[in-house]
């Protein structure tokens, strides 16, 4: 096997501190492909050559010359009963031959430890990619077959697709993006450690973005599936949210069946995602808002999360046309307040600090300049429902 450059490097620079000696390391032809000495680096070196092709330790000294050698030790580092590279140390033979076999010993454990990093991490590169290719609008079917035999991931198996996003407040965008940007490694090492033993489930973190791709026996840590989900998820939100400081919540697809029906469940993941967020920016409880909503519990948002944005906005505008956006503003307040109340006047009014006869005078300024009566079953649907959507637009509009 061929050690990559970047790798041999890494082991020479953890080598270097324990010896006052320099450190070559040569693949198997004998080729130095990282050195404490730079100007060594791609040359060849006779020695390392034998003690690759033999396994055997090779010594050079006045007595036992080798081309482009210098005098030192040179360990064959194995794998099994492969050799895989050598090490070498340059220095009198007498002075270095002693740490031959420990230098062997620390190379094999560093080569190890970054090859199990390297498949970790290709591992994870292509989970990611699968799962952004299952969610994509014209997924490429023979490259998600390729990932899956790769993977020896089985799609038959009922999955859901949970969105989980931070929401970041506007006033500090800028600076909350820069330092999320330098710690979503991190991240991943925190989704990577809640999902260990999940190697059916998939998950990827794009543009800010947690995707999962969860089975039904991965999931299944509490007493039911919905359990074990809420309970994964639950654990992502609070780690990432305590090393972010930012709120992370989750929204939660109905099951997905076919490979045809990702892109669909990413979407009810979305708008799930979205609609808690809002509910949770809504709330007067902090300490009550959720972290995981599940599509089909979204009720009124699944409704109002399908509506386009143009839609919803030219909807919102026509309604409410004839107030200013200042005017939709204070009468988005009393309309509030007139529909927790079911229409109190007396209950609104004490809330929002009025006397009777203003809050009427309000609902009749609503009436006037939209033609739509609160006081009307008809007409107060149409206008609770331009409320929630010009609230859920701007929540949209302002979401990263």
């Amino acid at each position: 096997m061929d050690i990559d450059p970047r790798i041999a490097s890494t082991i020479v620079e953890n080598i270097k501190g324990a010896l006052s000696h320099d450190i070559n390391f040569f693949d198997t032809n004998g080729h130095i492909i990282a050195s404490t000495d730079p100007a060594r680096v791609d040359t060849d070196h006779e020695a390392a050559r034998l003690a690759a092709r033999t396994g055997q330790s090779v010594a050079v000294d006045a007595e036992h010359p080798f081309a482009g050698a210098r005098d030192g030790i040179n360990v064959p580092v194995m794998q099994g009963d492969a050799v895989i590279a050598v090490i070498g140390i340059t220095g009198e033979r007498a002075e270095v031959e002693p740490f031959g076999n420990v230098i062997k010993k620390m190379t094999e454990i560093l080569v190890r430890e970054n090859l199990e990093q390297v498949s970790r991490f290709d591992r994870r590169m292509m989970a990611a990619n699968l799962t952004n290719l299952l969610i994509a609008p014209q997924p490429d079917t023979g490259l998600i077959d390729y990932l899956t035999d790769t993977l020896n991931v089985d799609l038959t198996a009922p999955r859901v697709v949970a969105v989980g996003r931070l929401h970041i407040p506007e006033g500090i965008r800028n600076d909350i993006v820069r330092r999320i940007g330098t710690t979503q490694d991190g991240t991943y090492d925190i989704v990577d450690r809640l999902m260990a033993g999940q190697a059916q489930s998939l998950y990827s973190i794009y543009g800010g973005e947690f995707r999962l791709v969860l089975t039904k026996d991965d999931s299944q840590t509490g007493s039911d599936d919905h359990d074990g989900r809420t309970e994964v998820l639950e654990r992502i939100s609070q780690e990432v949210s305590k090393t972010t400081g930012l709120p992370l919540v989750f929204g939660i697809s109905a099951p997905v069946h076919s490979v045809n029906d990702y892109r669909e469940a990413y979407l009810q993941a979305r708008s799930a995602e979205l609609w808690l967020a809002f509910l949770n920016q809504q709330s007067e409880q902090p300490t009550k808002q959720k972290h995981t909503l599940d599509y089909d519990d979204a009720d009124l948002g699944m409704a109002l999360c399908a509506i386009r944005d143009d839609i919803a906005d030219r909807f919102s505008n026509h309604i409410l046309s004839g107030l200013t956006e200042e005017e939709k503003d204070e009468a988005a307040i009393l309309f509030d307040a007139y529909t927790r109340h079911n229409g109190s006047i007396r209950h609104t009014a004490e809330e929002l600090f009025l006397h009777k006869n203003t809050v009427q005078n309000r609902l009749n300024k609503i009436t006037r300049a939209t033609g739509y009566n609160p006081r009307d079953l008809s007409d107060y649907t149409l206008l609770a429902l331009a409320f929630a959507l010009r609230r859920l637009l701007k929540f949209w509009w302002t979401t990263p």
